[in-house]
């Protein structure tokens, strides 16, 4: 009997889990197709800090917590390139953020809808 109540109870909690995993808000950084080299990049999240590369045409998303306290910020610089940076705090459901050929922020999107981000 014990065995029953613990399948169910997977059976129910793991698609909670993989649905609140994939619904939380998201921040996408676009980078253009026309750029020649890669742009690097800071996302500083709380301090919890990101240091990577994009490549000419890329795209990468970040997750953030689903509940954000009200003194969180997320900020997304590029240091080497032209030490261009953006602050971003909640609430919000998408972020879109454009990165020219130039490697300056062209220009960024806030989207509040739920289903803004799953495009």
């Amino acid at each position: 009997m014990r065995w029953k109540w613990r399948k169910w109870t997977a059976v129910v909690s793991a698609p909670l889990l993989v649905a609140w995993y994939f619904c939380r808000p998201v921040l996408v950084l676009h980078y253009s197709s026309q750029a020649r080299e890669p742009v690097a990049y800071i996302l500083n999240e709380n301090d919890r800090v990101t240091r990577r590369q994009l490549s000419p045409g890329g795209a990468v998303r970040f997750y953030t917590p689903m509940f954000a306290r009200p003194d969180t910020w997320i900020e997304v610089s590029l240091p080497l390139a032209s030490r261009d940076g953006v602050i971003i705090k909640p609430p919000f459901s998408r972020v879109d953020l454009y990165i020219d050929h130039f490697a300056k922020i062209e220009r960024t999107d806030v989207k509040y809808g739920f289903f803004d981000r799953f495009q």
